[in-house]
C-alpha cells in the first residue's frame, strides 16, 4: 500500500491516499471474513511519520491527566469513534495487538505497545486512521477535522466529563471568550428577514465608540466587500483581526445615509461584571471569569464601595448564580480581594506541578464589610472556588442552592491543527481542606427547598431546620468518593428553579440582622474544623 505525506492534516482527505490492496479482501474484490488470529501485527512506527496532532494529544494525556491511563484502551475506543463517520468501522484490542475492521474486513493489525507509551500509541492511531481513510470513502471524504473530532471525542469520553476536545473553529471562539480578541468593540445582531447585520451595542472605550459607530448602524461593506449574503458569523469574522490592523466599514445610519469609517483593531475583552445598590447593599454580579474579570471587578468594586460609604451601606452581595467559571487565576484573584490571610485554594493531581497552593496576598478591599455570596446549580468551577474560599475563610455567608460540583482544573493544550484538548489534571480543595469535586459548595442558607418567603427561610435557619455546612461536614468530607454521602448533600439543598429575587431578599434580610449574620458565619466548615482541633 502506497502512502503519501501528511497533507491531510490541513486539507480534505479525499484523493490524498492512493488506493491499494486492502487486507482481508478476496481476489475478486468481495469481502472475506476477518481472521484476526492469523493476522500479522505490524509495528506502527514502521509505517511512516506520526501525525503531530496525535503526537501532541497523546503526550499530554500521558503526562498531565489526573490519573495514569491505559493509552491502548483509549486508542481502541478512539478508533471506534470513527463509526460516527462510517458505521461499519470498529476496533478490537486483543492480547498483543489492536485490529481495525470495516465490517468483517480487516483493515490493519497493529502490534501493541506499553500502556503508557504515548509516542507508540500516537503512531498506531495515525496508521489506523490512514488505513481507515484508504478503505472507507466515508472517512476519506470526511476531512481531517471530522476525523480528529471523532477520535478525540471518543477518547476523552473515557476520561471524565470535563476533559474534552474542541475543533479548530470552536477553539478560536473559546479563546476569544477567555482571552479577548482583536476587534473593534461591537455587539452585533442580525435581521434574518432583511438579511443584514447591525450594531446592537457599542462597548465603552472601544475603537468603534471612538470612531463614531452608533447603535442601529447597518453594515453595507467591510474593507470594500459588500455584506450581501453574509451571515452574522461572516460579519464577525471580517471585523475581527490582528490587534493594530485597520478595518474600514461602510454603514447605513438611522437617517439612511451611508458613512465610511476606519478603525484600528484593539484587544476586546467582553465585560463580565455589573453592579447596583439596593436598600443600602451593594450587589455585584459576575457572569463568568475571562481575562478581564479581575481588573473590571476591582474597578467596579471601588466605585460600589465608594457609593456605599457615601450612603451608609451595610453589606455587599456577590452574585455568582449562573456563572460557569472560566480562568483559574481570575477566580482566585477575585477571592483574594476579600481574604486577609491563609490559602484561597489548593490543588492536587498526579503531575508534580499540579500540587499548588494559592495563598491570599493580604488585605481586604471591602475592609470587613458583611458579605453574602449567591450560588445556584449553574454556578461552577471558578464561581465555586470563590464561594468555597469566602465561606471556608469565614468571610462570607453563602446563600442559594448547592452549586454544580466542578471541582477540578483543566489544562488547555493547543494542538497543531488549531484545536484544543482540555484535560483534567487536579482537584480543587477549599481552605477547610474539602474538595469541591462532585458536591460543589453547600450553602449556609438554602433557598431552594420550597420553604416560602425570605422571613420563613430565615426563621427556619434560626431554629436549625435548615442543614448548614457544619451539620453536613461528615458528608462533605466523604462525598467526593461516596455516592451515599453525595446523595445526602444534594437532598439537603437540591437545585430547583425558583424566584431569583428570593435569594436577594434573603441576602438583604440577613445583612440587616447583624446578630444572625454573625451566627451564619460561624457555620463555615473552617470554623468547625478549627474548633475541633
Amino acid at each position: 500500500m502506497t502512502r503519501l505525506s501528511r497533507a491531510w492534516l490541513t486539507k480534505p482527505l479525499a484523493g490524498l491516499f492512493l488506493l491499494g490492496t486492502i487486507a482481508g479482501c478476496a481476489a475478486d474484490g468481495s469481502s472475506a471474513p476477518a481472521d484476526t488470529a492469523a493476522a500479522a501485527p505490524q509495528a506502527a512506527a514502521e509505517r511512516g511519520p506520526t501525525d503531530p496532532v496525535f503526537t501532541v494529544g497523546y503526550d499530554r494525556m500521558s503526562d498531565i491527566y489526573l490519573e495514569a491511563v491505559d493509552l491502548g484502551e483509549l486508542t481502541a475506543d478512539g478508533l471506534d469513534g470513527l463509526s460516527g463517520i462510517d458505521p461499519d468501522i470498529h476496533a478490537l484490542r486483543a492480547g498483543d495487538h489492536l485490529d481495525l475492521l470495516r465490517g468483517t474486513t480487516l483493515l490493519g493489525s497493529y502490534a501493541s505497545a506499553d500502556a503508557f507509551d504515548s509516542a507508540a500509541w500516537a503512531a498506531i492511531a495515525t496508521a489506523a486512521v490512514e488505513d481507515a481513510a484508504t478503505a472507507s470513502p466515508l472517512v476519506a471524504d470526511a476531512g481531517s477535522e471530522a476525523i480528529y473530532e471523532a477520535v478525540f471525542d471518543a477518547i476523552v469520553a473515557d476520561l471524565d466529563e470535563y476533559s474534552r476536545y474542541v475543533n479548530a473553529e470552536e477553539a478560536e471562539a473559546e479563546r476569544a471568550s477567555r482571552d479577548g480578541y482583536g476587534g473593534v468593540g461591537l455587539l452585533l445582531n442580525f435581521n434574518d428577514d432583511a438579511g443584514f447585520g447591525f450594531v446592537e451595542d457599542v462597548f465603552d472605550g472601544s475603537p468603534a465608540e471612538a470612531a463614531g459607530v452608533r447603535i442601529g448602524d447597518v453594515f453595507v461593506a467591510v474593507d470594500g466587500q459588500p455584506t450581501t449574503g453574509w451571515s452574522l458569523q461572516d460579519l464577525a469574522h471580517h471585523l475581527r483581526g490582528p490587534i493594530g490592523t485597520v478595518v474600514t466599514v461602510t454603514v447605513r445610519g438611522a437617517d439612511g445615509l451611508l458613512r465610511t469609517i476606519s478603525m484600528r483593531r484593539a484587544q476586546v475583552i467582553i465585560d463580565t461584571v455589573d453592579a447596583e445598590v439596593r436598600d443600602g447593599i451593594g450587589i455585584m454580579h459576575i457572569s463568568r471569569f475571562n481575562a478581564g474579570t479581575l481588573e473590571q471587578a476591582r474597578d467596579v468594586l471601588g466605585d460600589l464601595l465608594a457609593e456605599l460609604s457615601w450612603s451608609g451601606g451595610i453589606g455587599l452581595v456577590l452574585d455568582l448564580r449562573g456563572n460557569p467559571g472560566g480562568l483559574l487565576d481570575q477566580s482566585v484573584g477575585l477571592a483574594d480581594l476579600f481574604i486577609e490571610s491563609g490559602d484561597i485554594i489548593t490543588t492536587r493531581g498526579r503531575h508534580p506541578d499540579s500540587f499548588q497552593r494559592f495563598p491570599a496576598s493580604g488585605g481586604d478591599l471591602a475592609d470587613g464589610l458583611p458579605m453574602v455570596v449567591l450560588v445556584d446549580g449553574r454556578s461552577a468551577s471558578g464561581a465555586e472556588i470563590v464561594a468555597a474560599a469566602l465561606q471556608d475563610a469565614g468571610r462570607a455567608v453563602v446563600i442559594g442552592s448547592s452549586s454544580f460540583g466542578k471541582g477540578s482544573v483543566q489544562t488547555v493544550s493547543r494542538l497543531p491543527n488549531g484545536g484544543e484538548l482540555f484535560l483534567t489534571w487536579s482537584r480543587i480543595y477549599g481552605p477547610a481542606g474539602i474538595t469541591i469535586h462532585r458536591q460543589g459548595v453547600t450553602p449556609t442558607i438554602c433557598t431552594s427547598s420550597g420553604l416560602g418567603d425570605a422571613a420563613t427561610i430565615l426563621q427556619a435557619f434560626r431554629s436549625g431546620a435548615i442543614p448548614t455546612p457544619d451539620m453536613l461536614l461528615d458528608q462533605r468530607q466523604r462525598a467526593a468518593d461516596d455516592d451515599d454521602a453525595l446523595r445526602e448533600l444534594r437532598e439537603a439543598c437540591p437545585w430547583r428553579e425558583h424566584d431569583s429575587d428570593l435569594d436577594i431578599d434573603v441576602a438583604i434580610a440577613l445583612l440587616e440582622d447583624q446578630t444572625l449574620f454573625a451566627r451564619a458565619l460561624d457555620t463555615a466548615p473552617a470554623a468547625t474544623l478549627a474548633a475541633a482541633q
